[in-house]
């Protein structure tokens, strides 16, 4: 992708295809993990890791792919955050490791912004609890780096030792400094709902 900035990571959508935010949060941070992970560490990225969420039909999504360097998790949508509601989508396994997600009440305005929040909560969760946490973060890479999204339980969640706290660098929608996402070690889904 070209642009001024030469070091964003794009989340490139398919356009069309609705599916809910957790599944926009849950691929974003898989995607992020799995793009540094496989063409990283990018360590000029990484002072100011910007993530931008675009849009492209089904040629368009196809031509990125076969001409940059990505890493393919979900071939999905982006639709705002404040669509209309979603179609049911099929359950999980209540067993499976999921990375759990949790918005902070009130900030978030687009999906775009939650699905990039979602992306630096997942690597600040991996290269900051890993280490402590190797097995269960192999179970959820194996499981396909699925993720759950909790809309309420900021509070208790955010000081919980197998958590990290995304604060915003300000340069979009929120004041800097602002916390945004919660991410939490993988655990069973549904373990961390109040």
């Amino acid at each position: 992708m070209s642009g001024d900035d030469p070091w964003v990571m794009y989340y490139v959508v398919r356009s069309g295809v609705p599916f809910s935010l957790e599944r926009a949060m849950a691929a974003a941070g898989a995607a992020a993990v799995e793009c540094v992970e496989r063409f990283g560490p990018f360590d000029e990225w990484h002072d100011r890791p910007r993530k931008v969420a675009l849009r492209a039909d089904e040629g368009e999504f196809a031509q990125i792919q076969e001409q940059e360097p990505c890493a393919t998790e979900q071939e999905e949508a982006l639709n705002p955050f404040t669509d209309a509601p979603r179609p049911q989508e099929e359950q999980p396994d209540e067993r499976e490791p999921a990375m759990t997600y949790v918005i902070q009440p009130g900030v978030m305005r687009t999906a775009g912004k939650a699905m990039a929040q979602a992306g630096h909560a997942a690597l600040m969760c991996v290269e900051e609890l890993e280490p402590a946490h190797r097995e269960r973060f192999a179970e959820w890479r194996e499981a396909g780096r699925p993720g759950e999204l909790l809309t309420d339980g900021w509070e208790r969640l955010r000081t919980d030792p197998e958590a990290v706290t995304v604060s915003d660098a300000g340069h979009t929608q929120v004041a800097p400094g602002t916390e945004t996402v919660i991410a939490l070690v993988p655990s069973s889904r549904g373990s961390r709902r109040p």
